[in-house]
């Protein structure tokens, strides 16, 4: 058996959370006050736990936070009052980011929302001017608005040592948050990386050839049958780097499925994600450091004028 290495997002965290710390710290002896607001739009049972330790993490490191909940209109009210809500923040001074929380659930369009959300204040990173950049390559880990996701993802990998450069990276999902952005960032750190969905073919046999595996389905069998998926050791070849993203809660029992089958995965790939306190810790850290870098940039943008 192989000696897997457990991808644990805490020395990491902790790393980048003093980090952070320290420069909000700065700003507010310059009299700068980061801050960050969420905007609950979907009825997802996941959001206010993800909103909940988001806010508790812009605490720790002292960025100021609020929530907006306006999950209570009706979907035709919905479109005017997240148009006027993304306008007042927009053009608010005090708020320096704005985290639309996804997913929406049919209420409204993702595209609505971040079509009109000022990509200065996009701290996930999902504005068509945000991804444009990022897909052009005009971009750093370290001073733009990224998704945190693919980010964290990233980030984790290169703490631990993976070898992206030259790697066969297969990618589970393909969506505008995780699947496509993070295809980008391993394609320019010089992997191959391939996105794969329901309608790929012969999906199991070349994710069983790659070298990195992400799955970010968030589709269990249980539930969605044929049409779900789980990774299980049977289905990656020995000593690939494993990240599992994909989670999906039952809104009555509220448990909780993962995408990653770690007890089977131990033993056979050389890095592996824990399901809890693995890419999720990062992806919140990574909130962080986007609230600061929208600070930062809309600062230097000021003291141009």
């Amino acid at each position: 058996m192989i000696e897997t290495v457990k991808m644990i997002a805490k020395p990491v965290v902790e790393k980048m959370k003093g980090e952070i710390a320290e420069r909000v710290k700065r700003l507010k002896e310059e009299g700068v006050k980061p801050k960050i607001v969420a905007l609950m739009i979907g009825d997802n049972p996941e959001s206010w736990t993800y909103v909940n330790l988001k806010m508790k993490n812009c605490a720790e490191v002292g960025i100021e936070s609020d929530v907006i909940d306006l999950r209570a209109h009706s979907k035709d009210k919905m479109p005017e009052v997240v148009a006027e809500t993304l306008s007042k923040l927009n053009n608010d001074p005090s708020v320096n980011a704005v985290l639309p929380q996804l997913p929406f659930d049919g209420k409204i369009s993702e595209e609505f929302v971040f079509s009109r959300l000022s990509p200065a204040k996009d701290v996930d990173g999902l504005t068509p001017h945000n991804l444009g950049k990022l897909f052009r390559g005009e971009y750093t880990l370290e001073n733009s608005l990224i998704p945190c996701t693919p980010k964290g993802i990233v980030l984790l990998a290169q703490h631990y040592g993976v070898h992206i450069a030259g790697s066969e990276a297969a990618i589970i999902g393909r969506s505008t948050l995780v699947g496509k952005p993070l295809q980008k960032l391993l394609q320019d750190l010089d992997a191959t990386a391939t996105c794969y969905h329901t309608k790929s073919r012969r999906v199991l046999e070349r994710v069983k050839d790659a070298d990195i595996v992400v799955s970010a389905s968030g589709k269990p069998p249980e539930v969605y049958g044929q049409n779900g998926f789980r990774l299980t050791g049977k289905m990656v070849k020995e000593e690939s780097a494993v990240f599992g993203v994909g989670v999906w809660q039952n809104p009555k029992t509220n448990e909780r499925f993962f995408d990653v089958d770690t007890f089977s995965l131990e033993g056979k790939c050389a890095y592996l994600t824990p399901n809890v306190g693995g890419v999720g810790p990062m992806t919140r850290i990574c909130l962080l450091q986007n609230t600061l870098i929208a600070t930062m940039n809309q600062r230097k943008k000021e003291r141009s004028n």
